[in-house]
């Protein structure tokens, strides 16, 4: 595992000006706000029955929501805007914290039980 894997995401921010296009590769659970200004937002294309299907929005000012359909996003500003991006923690993050996060609950003290003590340098607790 890289390093890098267990870094949070950090949040991008894309600055458009009026007319201006941005082409990003998402993946599923990524995150966008659209700060400021309008945008029109393509996602994938889809299937629908046997026919490729490009669906098209408009986005504006506060919209936000997590990512359901991996691929190539693209945006056209209508007007000035900025757009944030929050990446989804590779898998190796997550796998982490969730290993972590699950030996901390099966160690966790019970209400009433004793706190272990713990066994001095270079001694085997019994």
């Amino acid at each position: 595992m890289h390093s890098d894997d267990l870094t949070p995401p950090a949040a991008v921010t894309h600055t458009l000006a009026a007319g201006q296009c941005l082409s990003l590769q998402l993946r599923r659970g990524d995150r966008l706000w659209l700060a400021q200004g309008r945008l029109q937002a393509r996602p994938p294309a889809q299937w629908l029955g046997e026919r490729l299907w490009r669906p098209v929005a408009v986005w504006a000012e506060g919209h936000q929501g997590e990512v359901q359909d991996a691929g190539e996003w693209q945006w056209q500003a209508l007007s000035a805007a900025t757009l944030r991006l929050q990446r989804r923690a590779p898998l190796g993050a997550r796998l982490w914290g969730w290993t972590v996060g699950g030996w901390a609950r099966l160690t966790a003290r019970w209400p009433g039980r004793p706190a272990r003590v713990p066994s001095p340098p270079g001694i085997w607790p019994r």
